[in-house]
């Protein structure tokens, strides 16, 4: 709301004079109210500005004037602005015995959003090297002695603590998984300024309709980890002591509370096969761009029919994120199993695992080498070849080469299928496979709010199910394509 701080707005007699009224936007007349008393009056406030017009920064009010001995009241202080311009000036005393001027207004000199009284500890070059990534809004990036998001109590050396909840501790949360997954800042939608901090905003987790919240007695679909299978090594978290785990079956080893074994075994007594009862349509922003239906490998036949674009089993654990205002990309690790693997192959009918990221970032047209634009469909999940996370990804390596397969095919082995009922029934590990860890990179604009979903579903029908392990979301300072990397 726009004020102005007209004379009219206030006449004091008696021994205490009488503020000015302040003027919060571009129209800053705010001139201080005229007293009468043993004392002056003070101004009122230059008006403040967010444009980057010098017109824009108001002057302060006029002092109040007095009809004592007494001097007049100061000036008003000159309007702030948040731009490269100066701010208003300051009021002057008025005629008579006369007032002093007011305060210059303060500026924002590196135009990161912040002036030093709204908590930017470094707003010009000689404070540090790069002020406008120094503000409240920044992340603490490790060991550059800077303090990047102007809180003394971050450290520049120490790890931030960790916040993952105890593993196995139903009922999973959607704020448990994204901890987990060592995101452990939170902030709200609309703070005021100087709490204005990176950070999740909200988390959901639901079908992969993205509308429908998980069913309880279905949380077994989702799951906060300390160990996936037998491998010391590879089965552990990334980061922390737990990852957060979902599940088109159950996010679950061999021997945890609700297990399920991902599919049927050829012998008696050997039922798998998850079924969560549940089926819905893949998100259209996904679909719309493939085609309304499930993309497929250029070398394998296309899916067809309505099941193309139904979920079965799915789980979505989607997360809003205020960006800090010096990250230009982030990164997570992820590890995905399938017991598809080699059965279907190059199938109509595939498991997905995607990570649909919703930005305002745009490719930089004068960069050099070219930056490829954000996936149309919005999955960031891709290998080089923009193949999706299923059996046909070019990343899919932990596995037991199928009869008649080129040379290379499985470099891996099998040892990470140990223990986590990937590998078939018993000690079979020719049936089922997975990848190794992974990193996911995407860039991301400096303090916007993204979305991100991370979503895994069966294809075709509730049967043979698929696994993917998430951890160590991390920010960057340098800029990242989109894409999958060992």
């Amino acid at each position: 709301m726009t004020r102005l701080g007209l004379g009219a707005c206030g006449l004091a007699l008696g021994l205490a004079g009488w503020l000015g009224c302040s003027s919060n936007e571009t129209v800053g007349l705010g001139t201080g109210g005229n007293g009468t008393g043993a004392s002056g009056n003070s101004g009122g406030h230059g008006g403040q500005t967010t444009s980057s017009s010098t017109t824009s920064s108001q002057t302060g009010g006029s002092g109040g004037t007095t009809t004592s001995s007494q001097p007049g009241g100061a000036g008003g202080a000159g309007g702030s602005t948040t731009s490269s311009q100066t701010g208003g000036s300051g009021g002057s005393g008025n005629v008579g015995t006369g007032g002093s001027g007011g305060d210059p207004g303060e500026t924002d000199a590196d135009a990161d959003g912040w002036t030093p009284n709204q908590g930017d500890c470094c707003d010009t070059p000689n404070l540090c090297s790069a002020p406008a990534l120094v503000n409240p809004g920044a992340y603490e990036y490790p060991g550059n002695l800077v303090d990047d998001d102007c809180d003394p109590a971050t450290s520049d050396l120490v790890a931030p603590a960790d916040c993952s909840p105890a593993p196995l501790s139903p009922p999973t949360t959607s704020d448990a998984l994204i901890q987990a997954m060592d995101l452990c800042q939170t902030t709200t939608e609309n703070p005021p300024l100087a709490q204005k901090k990176w950070g999740v905003i909200s988390t959901a987790l639901t079908l992969a309709d993205e509308s429908t919240t998980l069913p309880a007695n279905d949380n077994v679909q989702a799951g906060v980890l300390a160990q996936y299978g037998s491998d010391a090594q590879q089965g552990k978290p990334r980061r922390g002591p737990t990852m957060a785990s979902l599940s088109s079956g159950t996010a679950r080893a061999p021997g945890d509370a609700g297990y399920v074994h991902p599919q049927n075994g050829s012998q008696a007594g050997q039922t798998g096969n998850f079924n969560g009862n549940t089926q819905v349509s893949a998100p259209a922003s996904f679909l719309g761009p493939n085609g309304g239906k499930f993309p497929s490998p250029a070398n394998c036949p296309a899916c067809n029919g309505a099941a193309c674009t139904q979920a079965y089993d799915s789980v979505s654990l989607r997360a809003r994120i205020r960006v800090p205002t010096n990250a230009k990309s982030f990164s997570y690790a992820v590890k995905f199993y399938s017991a598809e693997f080699p059965e279907y192959l190059c199938q109509a009918y595939n498991d997905f695992f995607v990570t649909l990221l919703t930005s305002s970032w745009l490719p930089d047209p004068n960069a050099n080498p070219p930056e490829l634009p954000l996936p149309a469909d919005g999955n960031i999940a891709i290998d080089a070849l923009g193949g999706q996370l299923s059996v046909n990804n070019g990343f899919f390596q932990v596995c037991f080469p199928p009869l008649g397969s080129p040379p290379g095919t499985c470099p891996s082995g099998t040892l990470e299928l140990v223990g986590t009922g990937m590998g078939g029934w018993g000690n079979n590990l020719t049936d089922g496979g997975g990848t190794e860890w992974l990193t996911n990179t995407a860039p991301v604009v400096p303090g916007e709010t993204m979305e991100i979903e991370f979503m895994i579903w069966d294809a075709g029908d509730h049967n043979v199910d698929s696994l993917v392990l998430l951890d160590r979301f991390r920010w960057s300072v340098d800029a990242s394509p989109v894409g999958l990397s060992k």
